[in-house]
């Protein structure tokens, strides 16, 4: 029990990092946009801590029915658990899923996506930042196998 309790905050953990990891790039794209006025400034606060509270969801999810059952699976000595596999994997997993996302809503009937609004800073980044997610995350917890192998 006590392995399970500390492979629970571990990845908890790990997870924590990749949702601030994708937190930053949202920031990053935001800033590309920004006019430096009082109503401006206001409006793009709030919608810095709505998006924080919906990726904060959104990861959380993520992390209970992606991440932490296959952090679970994984055995500490596996070469899945080294930083640069573990790296590769989390951002394979990630973008699969805006991955599918975007090509169901690009390719469906009547879809409201055009071009000129898939190649716009913004759509970058949403469309990385699961990948983000899941390499740091993955990157993060492969550097803490050493704290349960001891």
């Amino acid at each position: 029990m006590k392995t399970f309790l500390r492979k629970l905050k571990l990845s908890f953990l790990a997870m924590l990092c990749g949702w601030i990891a994708c937190n930053i790039a949202w920031w990053v794209a935001m800033l590309a946009e920004v006019h430096f006025d009082e109503i401006r400034i206001q409006d793009d606060v709030m919608k810095v801590l709505f998006l924080g509270a919906a990726t904060g969801i959104v990861i959380l999810a993520a992390w209970l029915v992606i991440f932490l059952p296959v952090d679970l699976l994984i055995p500490d000595h596996s070469k899945l658990r080294r930083p640069w596999p573990a790296s590769i994997c989390g951002l394979l997993a990630g973008s699969s899923v805006m991955v599918i996302i975007w090509g169901t809503a690009f390719f469906r009937e009547g879809s409201a996506m055009n071009s000129s609004e898939l190649f716009t800073w913004q759509a970058f980044f949403l469309m990385s930042s699961p990948g983000i997610t899941g390499m740091v995350a993955a990157y993060v917890r492969s550097r803490d196998r050493k704290l349960l192998l001891n």
